[in-house]
């Protein structure tokens, strides 16, 4: 095309010597100019075509429409009605739940703990408003009902766990940071006296905290269950409305169990108002509560390795929920039912606790 184009140029310079027509000329030059480009056009081959692919744009607060990776809802419940009913249950628990305001809390106890179900159902997991790592919203559905404990885990029954056969002593520095205890610190709620662990006048009925994910994972394992999933744990909190806190969308400081390390240690249950949709109490600014699920960016997938058991990966970062009072005065972010949060499983400090689960069985 380079060439061409100084080609017409001196040409034309030699004819404008010659008096011809100038202006005839100049037409003639700009259409030479333009098939030339044409013919060139047409010999060049076009770049591929670029495939469009789509890239999640990370931002801090983002009010656009959020992208939505929707698991299917089942035409038929995996549990049938004449199971639901010999396990107890009611019927609605198995069918599925569309709405919160359709579910009654159902309490029962299983060995001394209290535990709340949970109906089947589907909820938007995430938060579109919320820090990167609770993006992108995507939808979670789940076929069976299950049981959460309807408090975190207390000093006392903590203390059962350590006093059993089944827990060698060797292992309680692994699950309970008592390291405080030598300074003398007031915040350890259980100490060894007599070859017997005893909790610390007071604390009983207080959330076990300093808690590593291993001490938390054994716990569970001990009364035969395990930690919930971190999406059974937002489930439980949110309900198929996608509540952001625990008792709605609006947050109310008297709602909460702590807003700051100032406030006096409550003991378990302190704010029933505070009350999730199943009645699961103190999920918002209590404890970081572990739960089974190695952390990796969302959407959350099940079968993807995130549900890992401990002893087949120790060292990848466990996540943790709900919260918890250690947060700076006024701001309350971290407070919302969609807020995550991780660590090490071996890392315990004095903001950690856990609740269990309990998956359906029939004839239970």
């Amino acid at each position: 095309m380079k060439d061409r184009f100084w080609i017409i140029i001196m040409w034309l310079i030699s004819v404008r010597r010659t008096n011809a027509s100038w202006s005839r000329l100049l037409i003639l030059a700009l259409g030479l100019l333009i098939i030339s480009g044409c013919q060139l056009s047409s010999q060049t081959p076009l770049p591929p075509p670029i495939k469009e692919t789509f890239t999640l744009e990370i931002k801090t607060n983002t009010t656009s429409t959020p992208t939505l990776s929707p698991t299917p809802v089942p035409s038929e419940p995996v549990m049938k009605t004449t199971d639901c009913l010999a396990a107890g249950l009611p019927e609605i628990a198995c069918s599925g739940v569309s709405a919160n305001d359709e579910w009654t809390p159902i309490i029962r106890e299983f060995d001394g703990f209290d535990m709340v179900l949970i109906p089947a159902g589907c909820f938007m997991m995430g938060n579109a408003d919320g820090l990167p790592r609770e993006y992108p919203v995507h939808e979670i559905c789940f076929n069976l009902p299950f049981w959460i404990d309807l408090t975190e885990t207390t000093v006392d029954q903590f203390a059962q766990f350590f006093n059993s056969e089944d827990v060698p002593e060797k292992h309680s520095g692994e699950w309970l940071n008592t390291w405080g205890e030598e300074f003398g610190w007031d915040w350890i709620q259980l100490s060894l006296q007599n070859d017997v662990w005893v909790p610390e006048p007071g604390d009983a009925n207080h959330p076990i905290h300093s808690i590593t994910g291993f001490g938390a994972d054994a716990n569970c394992r001990w009364r035969g269950v395990r930690l919930p999933t971190e999406a059974e744990w937002e489930y439980a909190a949110r309900g198929p409305d996608s509540l952001l806190y625990p008792w709605g969308n609006e947050f109310y400081a008297d709602y909460v169990v702590r807003l700051s390390g100032k406030t006096p240690d409550p003991e378990v249950g302190s704010k029933p108002q505070g009350a999730s949709w199943v009645g699961a109490l103190d999920m918002s600014s209590s404890l970081y509560e572990w739960t089974s699920t190695v952390y990796a960016p969302y959407p959350y997938n099940a079968h993807d390795g995130r549900e890992t058991a401990f002893e087949e990966d120790p060292s990848s970062e466990r996540v943790l929920r709900g919260g918890s009072w250690y947060h700076a005065d006024g701001v309350y972010d971290d407070l919302r039912a969609t807020g995550r949060f991780r660590i090490q499983p071996n890392f315990a400090s004095r903001p950690y606790g856990f609740r269990c689960a309990r998956s359906i069985h029939t004839g239970e």
